[in-house]
């Protein structure tokens, strides 16, 4: 069996989500999905498998024959290769092959799946689901809020039929909301769920169509969060002063057209349904059938209710609209910053300018500071000045870098300093640091020494715990290391170097771990 790159046309992102929720493997959707599309190489499934790497997930992807099904892991990914269409199928069990006879007729023999016992831990994947789980939190927080203050407004005003009234409103605005998230790109699970009880892909359909566009960028989905919301306010005022209550039931009335212009959209125009627009057409219908009930001809003349809603609208919409600009303007900035995401984990535009950078001498020295294994095929080289923060910073990211590709990437060090000047406190630490790696046998060891100097970056902390040890003569090195950023043209740390080269200035270190598994073959052509 061998491994293969192949290219696959349906969305990779969400079987990629199903196939890794099958193998017991939980992501975050929204970093899931930007990680895979915003892949140079993407939908190749190299998007997909740099993607598992990223977070460490050992895995296979193979070419074989039919002959190898009973010996692959489950659940796994068969590429299916149709004319003019090819794709990734998520087969869940070995019986499934003889259950899709398309598949296995279609299948090109390509297969992806995880060794057994297979994880996928990501730093930025943690940092997404703890966002979400917050938002959640926060919408929840909100909802409970707006629960409770109904369920007081019940024992403050006690009418069973303007208690479900004010009910409704409350309903109103929290499916209003949904709208509004689905109208910007956001959908909960639940909302999906909701929508797919009446077709796929219909909320989207609908409420992106020239019919929700509104006016003076005002859309349906504004308008309806901004009536329920002036509604239910009202609502718990009239609970306090009972005639603005009548005059919200005369308002709802107005709810007949609205519901009738839904139904015709869709029904008619689009022929597309949206689940949540339909609820809201129910809680309308509910709301006018209250309306008939408690109808009084003679509350029409009272203008306190309309005036209240008047101001209620407008104060609500004064600071409405301003923060869904900046909610709209903060969504077109993550799709820029996507396509630059997707520009700077390109490894052939990195390469492009790699080799204009500047080179320095990357030799590895005896008793080198060399952390990782020393013939990784990328060698990272960076200056750094014993007492500089930003090289403390830099060399944490180092750290994560070589923990995680121990066998791919190895990290060079080379200190600023002034052998002349004995007394100067750079010199004195970084003499003191090259006579312990000096006596140190293991290269844990150098790494945990040189980590521990970064994060405290005190000398006397530091030699508590690791002591200088004066008798090894390091002065030749320490002349080596002053020369060699001499030579190199060190102007400020960290400076650092990729296999001999300057790192691009619009790069760093993160991005070469993100370009990791293209770089790997870029540098092997390169030598």
């Amino acid at each position: 069996m061998s491994q293969k790159k192949t290219t696959v046309t349906k969305e990779l992102s969400s079987l990629a989500l199903q196939w890794l929720a099958a193998s017991g493997i939980k992501t975050n959707t929204a970093y899931t999905k930007e990680a895979i599309t915003t892949h140079p190489d993407y939908p190749a499934m190299t998007a997909l498998t740099d993607f598992l790497e990223s977070g460490g997930m050992e895995y296979d992807a193979v070419q074989a024959d039919a002959s190898y099904i009973q010996e692959f892991n489950y659940p796994l990914l068969a590429h299916i290769k149709q004319p003019g269409n090819e794709y990734l199928h998520l087969v869940n069990n070995v019986s499934a092959w003889d259950k899709e006879k398309s598949i296995t007729k279609n299948w090109s023999g390509i297969a992806l799946y995880g060794v057994n016992g297979a994880t996928w831990h990501n730093v930025e994947n943690h940092a997404a689901e703890k966002l979400a789980q917050k938002n959640k939190y926060t919408a929840a927080a909100f909802v409970i809020a707006g629960l409770v203050v109904f369920i007081v407004s019940i024992f403050i005003y006690t009418n069973t039929i303007l208690n479900i009234f004010g009910l409704f409103s409350l309903a109103g605005l929290a499916i209003s909301i949904a709208a509004l998230g689905t109208e910007l790109g956001y959908q909960s699970k639940l909302v999906k769920q909701v929508c797919s009880t009446v077709g796929n892909g219909g909320c989207e359909k609908v409420l992106g169509s020239k019919f929700a566009k509104g006016f003076a960028g005002v859309t349906p989905a504004d308008a309806s969060v901004l009536y329920f919301a002036a509604q239910f306010v009202l609502y718990l005022v009239g609970c306090f002063y009972n005639p603005i209550l009548s005059g919200i039931i005369i308002i709802a009335l107005a709810g007949i057209a609205v519901a009738g212009w839904s139904v015709y959209t869709q029904a008619v125009k689009l022929k597309e349904w949206c689940a949540l627009c339909l609820c809201i057409v129910a809680v309308l219908v509910g709301q006018i059938i209250i309306a008939f009930i408690q109808f009084d001809a003679g509350n029409f003349a009272a203008y306190e209710p309309y005036l209240f809603f008047a101001i209620a609208t407008t104060l609500l919409t004064i600071v409405y609209l301003p923060i869904k600009q900046l909610i709209k303007t903060n969504i077109k900035n993550k799709q820029e910053l996507a396509s630059f995401k997707k520009w700077k984990t390109d490894a052939s535009l990195f390469m492009a300018q790699w080799e204009k950078e500047p080179a320095c001498d990357n030799t590895i020295w005896e008793n080198d500071l060399i952390i990782g294994h020393v013939d990784a095929l990328i060698r990272i080289t960076v200056a750094c000045n014993p007492y500089c923060g930003p090289c403390a910073k830099a060399h944490v990211e180092l750290d994560k870098l070589v923990e995680k590709y121990p066998d791919k990437v190895s990290v060079q060090v080379r200190l600023l300093c002034n052998p002349k000047n004995e007394e100067d406190s750079k010199t004195v630490a970084i003499k003191a640091i090259l006579q312990q790696a000096a006596n140190l046998s293991s290269n844990s060891d150098l790494k945990n020494m040189l980590s521990d100097w970064f994060e405290w970056m005190n000398y006397e902390r530091w030699n508590l715990k690791w002591k200088e040890n004066n008798e090894i003569d390091v002065a030749n090195v320490l002349s080596k290391h002053e020369l060699w950023n001499t030579e190199t043209g060190i102007t400020h740390t960290p400076t650092i170097f990729v296999n001999g080269r300057k790192l691009p200035g619009r790069y760093d270190i993160k991005n070469i771990e993100k370009m990791l598994p293209q770089l790997e073959d870029a540098f092997v052509v390169v030598k």
